[in-house]
């Protein structure tokens, strides 16, 4: 694979775009700095922007744009996070530029009609209300509300909480919008059916017309370290328990961010979700599922192990995952443990570079985190050099039962075990 291209357009924004002509469509992923942490006190604004930018501009309705991009064959959808708004689709190459005109429009000229922002109110409500009686999200946010300090928005819901939903109103959301969308901050990647002159042309073009008064982005404050605790919510109506642990963990540049990545592989996701998997749920049969999750951002990252548990096993299940963790000190990962895990790294980012869709998502990944664009190039050797001895010292530093928080949510009864 070639060295992708990379353009800073006049307006500030970054354009990067990969080659593969063997694929005749075209797909893209996309960001500006306007998700939860642009949102300081306004919480929940983010999330009803995101939802809108396709809910009608100043020149077109909602039905128009959406019949619009049927018709043409292309796709396109924006999504709020904690760092920024994403957006990605997919087009054709004679598609392209009219894609990306859409796009602009809906970023540069959102007209945030209010019989959207009242679909969009239900939409949030409803999804708030389903979330509240899921074992597994209460126990995960919970579990981000601990770890990270108050108002941090790793740890906030990106879509409040009812009060705010029903509170928020259209001109709260406009000004979100201007203070922070523009093309200060947005990165653009593309791949697939292009090439220079298409990028420069029908890409390039359009997104050097985005209009906005978005402010460069402020760095998000690294979070304070946490006091590890214990939260049971108790479901009493719910068939199934969930257990959530965790911590925080690195930076996505962190020096430790490569060993630990392959730490938790093997903890938690490699095979039937690697040895916790292997153990709760396939040796013991007390978990319905047991895996492990890391989550590296711009300031600061989370690392979690999960199971959900029939309420009869809560106990078992729970001493299972520490023991699990201690097990990172009495037996260490093997040496075939660790060369599996290279192998999985490789052969995952192979297969997913496969896809348009995951190729964008990588060359917007090695933008936003400045990982350079010859970072696929490098990533094999960077997998091959990680030393074993490297990668069992971080699983014991980083997955240390004593530094962790721990909810779990269910039928929990009076039961009440420590990690």
């Amino acid at each position: 694979m070639t060295l992708p291209d990379r353009a800073v357009l006049d307006s500030g924004a970054v354009l990067v775009s990969q080659a593969l002509p063997s694929n005749p469509f075209i797909a893209f992923r996309g960001s500006m700095p306007a998700g939860v942490a642009a949102e300081g006190d306004a919480r929940g604004v983010a999330e009803f922007a995101s939802r809108l930018y396709l809910g009608g501009t100043r020149g077109r309705s909602a039905a128009k744009i959406a019949n619009r991009l049927e018709s043409i064959g292309a796709t396109l959808e924006f999504r709020n996070s904690e760092e920024t708004l994403v957006f990605q689709g997919r087009c054709t190459r004679e598609t392209v530029r009219e894609t990306v005109r859409i796009l602009a429009e809906c970023l540069s000229s959102p007209a945030f009609p209010p019989k959207e922002i009242e679909r969009v109110r239900t939409e949030i409500l409803n999804d708030l209300r389903l979330e509240a009686d899921d074992t597994r999200h209460r126990a995960l946010r919970a579990l981000s509300e601990s770890v990270f300090p108050r108002g941090h928005p790793y740890g906030r819901d990106p879509k409040g909480d009812e009060r705010r939903a029903r509170a928020i109103r259209r001109r709260e959301i406009a000004e979100f919008h201007e203070a922070h969308v523009g093309p200060a901050g947005l990165i653009l990647a593309v791949t697939g059916d292009v090439d220079r002159a298409l990028v420069d042309g029908a890409v390039a073009g359009p997104l050097s017309r985005l209009e906005g008064n978005g402010d460069a982005p402020e760095p998000i404050p690294a979070p304070a370290a946490h006091r590890p605790r214990a939260q049971w919510i108790p479901l009493p109506h719910k068939s199934q328990a969930d257990v959530v642990v965790g911590t925080q963990a690195v930076p996505r540049l962190h020096g430790d961010f490569y060993a630990l990545h392959l730490a938790n592989l093997l903890f938690g996701r490699i095979g039937l979700f690697g040895r916790i998997g292997k153990n709760l749920r396939d040796e013991q049969g007390l978990a319905y599922y047991a895996f492990s999750t890391l989550e590296s951002r711009t300031a600061g990252g989370l690392w979690s192990a999960s199971a959900g548990l029939n309420p009869g096993n809560l106990e078992k299940g729970i001493r299972g995952i520490r023991a699990e963790m201690d097990r990172l000190s009495t037996e260490p990962f093997t040496e075939e443990e660790i060369a599996d895990g290279r192998d999985n790294l490789l052969g995952s980012l192979i297969v997913a570079l496969e896809r348009n869709a995951e190729v964008a998502a990588e060359l917007h990944r090695m933008e936003y985190y400045g990982l350079g664009m010859d970072f696929l190039e490098r990533f094999p050797e960077i997998v091959r050099d990680l030393d074993a001895d490297r990668v069992r010292e971080v699983a014991r530093k980083y997955f240390d039962p004593r530094a962790c928080s721990m909810v779990v949510a269910g039928p929990v009864g009076r039961t009440r075990v420590p990690l």
